[in-house]
């Protein structure tokens, strides 16, 4: 039987805290584009550094409960969220326990959360360790107990859950299946490892990292107003204020972000992996590009 939790609460947060987030980004660029250089440029800078990365966690806790799904069949119990996989033989769950029976404000410690989107974990001094993939708190949390841990989940019915978990277990197990635990740190995991994908990575990156460090330290030399483009003719064209130019690197960084996620996604599959490494190589492309981009329009300042 297949459950599945109930997101609505954790979707409309979710979608609302990745709207606030990218209009915080466009204002940052916006000002950025037209700012002088003064205190003001650092916060600019800071409103889309900071909120790229968070809308792409933001998104993946979204897909997350998009694809939230918990499967218990004769064999095992089946958990699908995002990219974590869990599949746990039957004979390895001990208890099915509603945490409202003996546990209060139960909530992980660690993991990026809001009210519908539970997910973390939870160390504890006198059992397993928690692991939250849910989307309410203690009083629709169910405890799955294993050998050694404790997955915390949040079908629609919890009473209902615990009693088809005990009606599976008297009728037993066809078929043995193996455990699988997997989370979206194996993947970065087994990339890291990876002499090709880390060089690839860390090189796409810090190109961008390091035009705009450039660029900071020139800015102070810059005059009022720089060339951001060039006329069909080939004349600057048109001035704008020197912190438009800091809008290069973080293009690059933008670029870098997508060359991630696309890589890593292809990156999974073995014969997709020429295909990952491409991606992360147009990275490096994208960021010499906008050196050279920012280098000429400096030569003509």
């Amino acid at each position: 039987m297949i459950f599945v939790p109930n997101r609505k609460l954790g979707l409309i947060l979710g979608f609302a805290f990745l709207l606030l987030l990218l209009a915080a980004t466009v204002l940052g660029v916006v000002q950025l584009a037209r700012a002088t250089m003064s205190v003001w440029i650092i916060l600019w800078v800071l409103l889309p550094v900071i909120g790229v990365p968070l809308s792409f966690l933001v998104s993946y806790r979204i897909y997350g409960l998009l694809s939230a799904r918990y499967r218990l069949h004769r064999e095992g119990f089946y958990l699908t969220w995002g990219f974590a996989y869990e599949q746990i033989p039957i004979t390895e769950i001990h208890s099915v326990e509603l945490a409202s029976a003996n546990h209060e404000n139960l909530a992980p410690e660690i993991g990026f959360r809001w009210p519908g989107c539970v997910v973390g974990h939870l160390d504890t001094e006198n059992s397993a360790p928690i692991e939250f993939f849910a989307t309410r708190n203690s009083e629709g949390i169910v405890l799955l107990i294993c050998d050694e841990r404790v997955l915390a989940i949040s079908p629609p019915n919890p009473q209902e859950f615990q009693k088809y978990f005990v009606d599976t277990v008297r009728m037993g197990s066809l078929d043995s299946i193996a455990a699988v635990s997997q989370r979206p740190d194996f993947i970065f995991a087994r990339m890291w490892s990876d002499d090709r994908a880390r060089l690839l990575v860390l090189s796409g990156i810090a190109i961008s990292l390091l035009l705009f460090g450039y660029l900071a330290l020139r800015a102070s030399t810059l005059p009022s107003s720089v060339p951001f483009g060039f006329d069909a003719l080939g004349n600057p064209d048109p001035y704008a204020p020197p912190g438009r130019l800091l809008l290069l690197p973080m293009i690059g960084v933008f670029c870098w972000f997508l060359d991630l996620l696309t890589g890593t996604w292809l990156y999974r599959r073995n014969e997709d992996r020429p295909f990952a490494y491409a991606i992360w190589g147009a990275a490096i492309i994208v960021g010499g590009l906008l050196w050279g981009a920012a280098l000429h329009l400096l030569a003509v300042v």
